[in-house]
């Protein structure tokens, strides 16, 4: 099994990120922390426990973390969205949050004996401040998944994905430090590979809570993106986050790219966006971008992870 940290700004996406990495037998998830991007932390933080007691796995830690950016923006974001509603639609968790996720992030890494896979979800503040705390926990990482950059989609703006867009610094921080294996998985690679109403009513059809939490997300998401023009022709909607935890156990789905990554942090046009620069010397750090993905491998994935019943003896209430 492949320890795994995941970093995370609890919403739809993000909860079934949560599920994938909970569930897949190839992953030993060793906690969740969380941080300020579609919501405030005090949300995102209690989504995340919703979601794992929702599969009976509230032996997960849960970490609450940064709501600011590590360092002030061009212009100043308010944490959370007036588009999207700051509560998952689960039953109230029983759980409580665990110690904070900077310190939680620093001590984890410094106590294993084996690599640990991160794959980031959100803004990359906490990252970043563990990071500024011990850059030595980079060796203690094997793969660092980010959710995060465009290279030739749109995001957010016409230049820039949302989660580089919200902490373009602590991109920044991220992708200047030392990681022996960096993945990107770009709007190019998410947008890519969107589900439908049918893979919601596929989902559904498995009979477990997993399953059907997913089911409801798929469909709440693809009302969403009726506001996009391409996704409304395709009556679909990406699944972006879990496409991050889905490249741990089959890298084969995404199709890559090497390059050289930057941030753009003084243009105020084009702030946040994600630069790449083909054939770079190895000695000043590769990263591998993701730009397309199999969308049938992607869905298929999904459905053997959630289809995983929930421990026996437990019982769970709909919302």
């Amino acid at each position: 099994m492949i320890p795994v940290v995941l970093d995370c700004d609890t919403g739809t996406d993000d909860a079934v990120a949560i599920l994938l990495a909970a569930l897949h037998p190839d992953l030993d998830l060793l906690g969740v922390s969380t941080v300020w991007g579609n919501h405030d932390v005090r949300h995102t933080t209690d989504n995340t426990l919703r979601v794992l007691d929702l599969i009976g796995r509230g032996d997960v830690g849960v970490h609450p973390g940064r709501n600011t950016p590590i360092r002030p923006r061009i212009e100043q974001l308010p944490s959370g969205r007036a588009d999207l509603p700051p509560t998952l639609d689960l039953p109230a968790p029983a759980s409580t949050a665990g110690t904070d996720a900077v310190e939680w992030l620093v001590e984890t890494l410094r106590a294993t004996t084996e690599p640990v896979a991160v794959v980031a979800t959100g803004p990359l503040t906490n990252l970043a401040a563990a990071l500024a705390a011990d850059r030595s926990i980079t060796g203690s990482v094997g793969r660092l998944v980010v959710l995060g950059g465009a290279h030739r989609a749109a995001g957010v703006t016409p230049y820039a994905e949302r989660n580089v867009w919200c902490d373009p610094e602590a991109a920044a921080d991220v992708l200047a430090a030392r990681f022996r294996d960096l993945l990107l998985v770009t709007v190019d690679a998410t947008f890519s590979a969107p589900l439908t109403a049918a893979d919601a009513t596929r989902l559904r059809a498995l009979g477990t809570p997993a399953a059907a939490a997913a089911a409801a997300f798929v469909e709440a998401r693809i009302e969403w993106y009726r506001r996009d023009e391409e996704m409304a022709a395709v009556g679909g909607a990406p699944l972006h986050d879990p496409l991050a935890v889905a490249a741990l156990v089959d890298p084969a789905l995404l199709t890559t790219l090497r390059a050289e990554a930057r941030v753009e942090r003084a243009d105020p046009t084009t702030y946040g966006a994600t630069r790449f620069a083909a054939e770079v010397d190895d000695s000043r750090g590769r990263v591998s971008v993701a730009v397309r993905a199999d969308r049938e491998r992607y869905v298929d994935l999904l459905c053997a992870t959630l289809a995983t019943p929930p421990p026996a003896g437990r019982t769970f209430q709909p919302a």
